[in-house]
């Protein structure tokens, strides 16, 4: 399929840059880690598959296999990384600290200034599109989580003293960035729904994951590799029957609160 396609070639683009370097194999064996059950959906979707994620199994998607290594530690492109945060440290504007700071929150609302801040775009007027992104959200933390165990990168805090976080600092591994994966993935979702916003989406969903390297607790290369999960991320949900009914129907609950007109159904993602 084209989309599987797309991902080849960013995983090329993406392994042939500058921001990985090889690194060997992980200390252990790469293991789904649970996550809580999910909380009873919104009326008129049918309830989780599982207590794993909300659309995907655990075995849907395996990051580490997926994903390049790092650069190791002590190279000279984790060196280039570490001074390019010390760069972006030293040059934050309170402004740029506050909005790091609010785009910490986990939230598809971040991306209100996307669709122009429109006054019905709130959870309380969205149930259905409110719990798909939630769901959307738990299937996310169900891969997050063995990959960075796998891949065990410090956080670049950790490894530079002179780095001073403005965001709380995340007591898991660096790398791939979570908040990252979790932005491009709801970015590619948001803007299936939307396309007449897509270009303002997505610049959304990158300026919400450069945050992480603002903020001090990302890598570069952490949030390059996030770009790529949550690519993958979104085109496995888009594989997903259950998904793609869901999606039609929060992408009309959303449409109607934003005065768009409704979308025909093969204009949405469909293979």
């Amino acid at each position: 399929m084209p989309n599987r396609a797309l991902i080849l070639l960013v995983n090329i683009l993406f392994a042939l840059s500058a921001c990985a370097t090889p690194a060997g194999p992980p200390a252990q064996a790469v293991n789904p880690v649970p996550v809580a059950a999910a909380a009873a959906p919104a009326r008129g979707l049918p309830a989780p598959p599982s207590a794993h994620g909300g659309y995907l199994s655990p075995v849907s998607l395996n990051l580490y296999r997926l994903l390049p290594p790092p650069p190791e530690a002590g190279s000279v492109q984790e060196r280039a990384e570490l001074d390019e945060l010390l760069r972006l440290q030293a040059a934050r504007t309170p402004s740029e600290v506050r909005h790091a700071q609010e785009d910490a929150s986990v939230t598809v609302f971040r991306f209100a200034d996307a669709l122009g801040n429109p006054p019905g775009f709130t959870a309380k007027a969205l149930p259905l599109f409110t719990e798909l992104f939630a769901r959307i959200g738990r299937d996310e933390g169900v891969f997050m989580s063995p990959a960075k165990d796998a891949f065990a990168r410090p956080r670049p805090f950790l490894t530079e003293k002179r780095l001073t976080p403005v965001v709380p600092e995340p007591p898991s591994a660096s790398y791939p960035s979570g908040h990252s994966t979790w932005a491009t993935a709801v970015g590619i979702v948001l803007a299936d729904m939307v396309p007449e916003k897509r270009a303002q989406i997505f610049a959304r969903a990158d300026e919400y994951a450069r945050e992480r390297e603002v903020g001090g607790v990302h890598y570069p290369s952490d949030v390059a590799a996030g770009h790529l999960a949550g690519t993958a991320l979104a085109e496995e949900l888009f594989d997903s029957p259950r998904f793609v009914e869901d999606e039609v129907a929060a992408a009309a609950e959303l449409r109607q609160a934003l005065g768009l007109p409704g979308l025909p159904r093969h204009q949405l993602y469909r293979h």
